[in-house]
């Protein structure tokens, strides 16, 4: 085994050889055609003798370093077809050329037999090539206009990290492109199967890949991480695992028991941003409120039409979509919030403090579905009251001072979605338990204590 090995190895050496002598050899002929020059047949058989005799050797070497197993069968197999081919169809052309066969070779039949030999040399190259290089080795620096004609774009151009799942949209492509092909369902090699979460973390016959506690010392990295002269490296062929893909899967074995969760819930640092915005292009600047909020223009006449002896509304955005609403009376009832259901999508900012809100009101308010801004201060609310705003996905600052809300809210407050900033003077939410939050949480802060 250890022989194949050797010889096998020679094969990307002595490639380059029978090319170079096809292309000289057809050359010649194209030569000696365009300016009439005879030249003694003897070179042009034995060049093309060489040629044939080379890709034999080539072949050889080639099917010897195939039996190692370090290739992948399906990628292998277009490379191996057409280079058995044009092994066949050199012998052909020399053969034919010699003195006794000359005359059975005609002008066209030569033509044709050349035509064959530059496209089976064009095919076996580029799957050569594929099976060490990656398919876009000769584009990844070609301009983006070709690029784009022959690299898929990325699914995530116009995805937010806020929908982007940590394992399903960042890890497992990666191992579709460069692992699964030999870790699946029916081809498990090492018993491994790589098609999934859960089949990954079974492990195969090495054991588990994933380690925890030391990412970089799981069977995973180092397989991807050693030498490419080593027989266990992985990927066996086509294009290495890249820097920032090894990069992203150290990050993501730190954050395992996070892999389900959405990107944006974990804290990810400035050098592991990099990375995933090469591998995926996604952005990671934050975009302001109105930017996330995707509503139709509102019609003016709507708003004209609401009570102003109820409600002070402002618009708060030069393309009036987005409105500032502000209750003016001390007894809020149903029926005032109802009026404001026809621009309820549009209304970014509601104030309503002293106003002796209910539930049942809070209910109404909920219904608010693009609230940014609440301020309901200075009411009869509590703990009850907090659950039910934590449908408002899109709220950023909640106003609550002087309210009868406990610490029980604030695992509430917790899980509201983008929730930044929480006012909680003269609640019984003491000011120890505010610190002990803040220095525990960083997207949200509390602000006050009592």
């Amino acid at each position: 085994m250890e022989a194949i090995f050797f010889l096998g190895r020679f094969h990307p050496l002595l490639v380059h050889l029978p090319i170079g002598f096809l292309i000289l050899a057809i050359l010649i002929e194209i030569y000696c055609s365009i300016f009439k020059i005879r030249i003694n047949q003897s070179i042009i058989n034995f060049t093309w003798f060489v040629a044939f005799f080379s890709s034999v050797l080539t072949t050889i070497l080639g099917l010897l370093i195939a039996e190692t197993g370090h290739y992948i069968d399906e990628n292998l197999f277009m490379h191996k077809i057409f280079g058995l081919s044009l092994t066949a169809i050199s012998f052909i052309s020399w053969f034919l050329r010699l003195s006794i066969f000359s005359n059975l070779f005609s002008s066209s039949l030569k033509t044709l037999s050349n035509t064959a030999i530059i496209v089976l040399l064009t095919l076996t190259g580029h799957y050569g090539g594929n099976l060490t290089h990656g398919e876009t080795y000769l584009v990844d620096y070609a301009p983006e206009n070709i690029k784009e004609l022959v690299i898929k774009k990325n699914k995530y151009v116009e995805l937010e990290i806020d929908s982007v799942k940590v394992y399903d949209d960042l890890i497992q492509p990666i191992f579709n492109q460069k692992c699964v092909s030999c870790h699946n369902k029916e081809i498990s090699r090492g018993n491994l199967n790589m098609d999934s979460y859960s089949n990954l973390l079974k492990g195969g016959s090495s054991g588990n890949p994933i380690n925890k506690s030391e990412p970089r010392k799981s069977l995973l990295i180092k397989r991807i991480t050693m030498p490419t002269s080593e027989l266990k490296y992985m990927p066996p062929d086509g294009e290495p695992v890249s820097f920032d893909e090894i990069k992203t899967l150290i990050w993501w074995i730190n954050n395992l028991d996070k892999s389900n969760e959405i990107l944006a819930s974990l804290k990810v640092d400035d050098d592991i941003k990099e990375s995933l915005e090469m591998l995926y292009s996604l952005n990671f600047t934050e975009k302001q409120w109105f930017e996330k909020l995707l509503i139709e223009k509102l019609d003016e006449s709507l708003v004209q039409n609401i009570d102003n002896n109820l409600f002070q509304i402002k618009y708060i955005s030069d393309d009036k979509k987005f409105l500032s609403v502000k209750y003016l009376k001390k007894n809020v009832n149903i029926s005032d919030i109802e009026k404001l259901e026809k621009v309820r999508r549009n209304i970014a900012y509601f104030t309503a403090k002293s106003s002796n809100l209910s539930n049942e009101l809070i209910k109404g308010i909920s219904s608010f579905e693009n609230l940014v801004k609440l301020e309901i201060q200075n009411n009869n609310i509590d703990d009850e009251s907090i659950k039910i705003l934590q449908s408002l996905d899109n709220l950023e600052i909640l106003n609550i001072h002087n309210t009868r809300i406990t610490s029980k809210s604030i695992e509430v407050l917790k899980k509201f979605k983008n929730l930044k900033r929480a006012y909680v003077w003269g609640t019984s939410i003491s000011r120890s338990e505010v610190e002990e939050f803040n220095s525990k949480e960083e997207k949200l802060k509390l602000i006050g204590g009592s």
